[in-house]
């Protein structure tokens, strides 16, 4: 199970140790034959794990051809090499999965870690970054109208993060519908989508993925990850739920986020993923270099596919920069059709998430037009702005809403609304969130 952990492409690919260890090495040139036998190792571990063996031939004939044209040449620097490498597999290939890596202290990490005392080692330095990440859990919050709101960038191994995730999902239990931010996501296990979407159902039998790797020697080993049968605490089984996605992400984020929307258990607001499907194993080659390869396949046992290539097509397209106020605005219309009695409605809270994705913008001339007293209360217009004076003692900003309908900064209990009659304005309604309003007639 644990070999169908994803990686983020770049960042999630380095340790701890490799970044301390590029930090600090000396100054390695390749020489034209150390390149040509990394291209040899790389070629061979393509042979042995790569996932479409059909399409190996095509990329060792295009990198050979790369290295002929001398295109290699331009660089004895490994880094620089492995980062070109990376680039020209992935666009021969189109897997976005595929990552060459210069580190030879992870691969010295490696060869020894048949020592117990380095691996826990090494065990409890990984830990310990992680925990400073909080396991990639980046954000809580309870939004307007009861909506959770959860955020996190990376799907670390529930085995050590179960109990910050269940920590997160217990704090939102009680939400009327949630959000799951997957924007900043790259990937990681998909043991924690698996753990996350348990979450969801309940008394459920559901596969949610069928996969198959290769081990050495092309021995195919074939599995499928269902949903949990048990999970600790409350289930968010009877809310909504919505995923936002970017461009950006990716693996196991996009796994997550495909499997629940063919379930037809989450709505997926936000731009198109970037459409890597594949699970990943990182290979030693030679000269301290490792390289990323997808070793095995998923597929959802609903569409029979996958998105490799293609990414996840959200239920509404919007940019990732306003899938959360866009998220926002369905979950509250789609709460607000289900509870119409409601002591406190939800509409009252609608108006001002449609405000944040296109602010409301009135004429400085029709701004003035509502300028006047209106018993007690008093409109003026100064700097641009109007202001919503009382008793001609205290004064406040409005903010507009809708042409006629102001949110009143530093009061939460009522709106004011103006009111016009035949093209004129004949007052001014205080508009409560209970529902009852009070009328103030223009002098």
């Amino acid at each position: 199970m644990k070999r169908i952990i994803t990686l983020l492409l770049l960042a999630l690919t380095t340790s701890f140790y490799s970044q301390k260890t590029i930090a600090t090495r000396t100054e390695v040139n390749l020489t034209e034959l150390e390149k040509k036998d990394i291209l040899d190792s790389l070629n061979k571990k393509l042979i042995e794990f790569y996932i479409r063996p059909n399409a190996v031939q095509n990329i060792k004939t295009k990198l050979s051809e790369n290295y002929k044209k001398g295109k290699y040449n331009k660089s004895s620097d490994p880094k620089e090499f492995a980062s070109m490498l990376t680039t020209d597999i992935v666009d021969i290939s189109k897997d976005l999965h595929f990552n060459v890596i210069y580190d030879p202290q992870w691969i010295n990490d490696q060869l020894k870690s048949k020592d117990d005392l380095l691996r826990k080692k090494i065990k409890a330095q990984e830990l310990t970054e992680a925990k400073k990440k909080n396991f990639g859990f980046q954000q809580t919050r309870i939004l307007e109208g009861n909506v959770g709101y959860l955020e996190f960038t990376y799907f670390h191994d529930p085995v050590e993060a179960s109990e910050v995730a269940t920590t997160a999902l217990q704090f939102l239990s009680n939400t009327d519908a949630l959000i799951i931010d997957l924007r900043k996501n790259n990937g990681g296990a998909m043991e924690m989508g698996q753990f996350i979407s348990s979450y969801l159902f309940y008394n459920k039998d559901l596969p949610l993925y069928k996969y198959y790797y290769y081990e050495s020697g092309r021995k195919k080993i074939d599995r499928e990850m269902w949903l949990l049968p048990s999970v600790p605490g409350k289930r968010l089984d009877e809310i909504d739920i919505y995923i936002l996605t970017s461009g950006v992400t990716f693996s196991a984020a996009e796994w997550m986020s495909y499997s629940l929307q063919n379930l037809k258990r989450v709505t997926i607001v936000g731009e198109q993923t970037a459409g890597g499907a594949h699970p990943i194993d990182r290979k030693i080659i030679t000269n301290g270099f490792s390289v990323n390869i997808p070793f095995g396949e998923v597929t959802d046992p609903i569409t029979k596919t996958d998105f490799e290539g293609r990414g996840v097509t959200p239920d509404v397209l919007c940019k990732s920069e306003d899938a959360v106020n866009v998220a926002h605005l369905l979950a509250l219309q789609k709460l607000s059709s289900k509870n119409k009695d409601s002591l406190h409605p939800i509409d009252w809270i609608i108006p001002v998430v449609k405000n944040r994705q296109k602010p409301a913008i009135i004429d400085s001339e029709i701004l003035k037009s509502y300028q006047g007293k209106y018993g007690k209360s008093e409109l003026v217009y100064e700097n641009s702005n109007l202001y919503y004076k009382w008793n001609n003692t205290v004064s406040f900003l409005l903010t507009p809403l809708e042409q006629n309908l102001f949110l009143i900064n530093g009061i939460d209990e009522f709106r004011i609304k103006i009111i016009l009659e035949k093209n004129s304005i004949s007052g001014i309604k205080r508009i409560y969130q209970d529902g009852h309003e009070r009328m103030y007639l223009k002098e």
